[in-house]
């Protein structure tokens, strides 16, 4: 049971709906690239990693019909978020954004 086909399907849940990845150009996840995709008929969704700095977080839920956002960025590393409503660099700590 430890073979890539198996593991990949973890890593969809968080790089793909979470949308959390790693900036290329400032590698080991110092900067977070959050780009998560929220699907239809998934009310919500919660994706972690846990980097070198601590834990990334990358969650949402549907409240009346509306997204609403939480994002956690470890201490020391810093994120760009992109939503379809906002894109927004963000410092370490937790936030939430709701679609408008």
């Amino acid at each position: 049971m430890n073979h890539i086909m198996f593991g990949e399907i973890g890593a969809w849940l968080f790089k793909g709906l979470g949308g959390i990845l790693p900036d290329a150009g400032d590698p080991g996840f110092r900067h977070i690239l959050l780009r998560p995709h929220f699907a239809k008929g998934l009310e919500e969704l919660r994706a972690s990693h846990d980097c070198p700095y601590g834990e990334i977080v990358s969650s949402w839920k549907t409240v009346g019909g509306k997204i609403v956002y939480t994002a956690v960025v470890p201490p020391g590393a810093t994120a760009e978020l992109e939503l379809p409503w906002k894109k927004v660099g963000l410092t370490a700590g937790t936030y939430e954004f709701r679609q408008p």
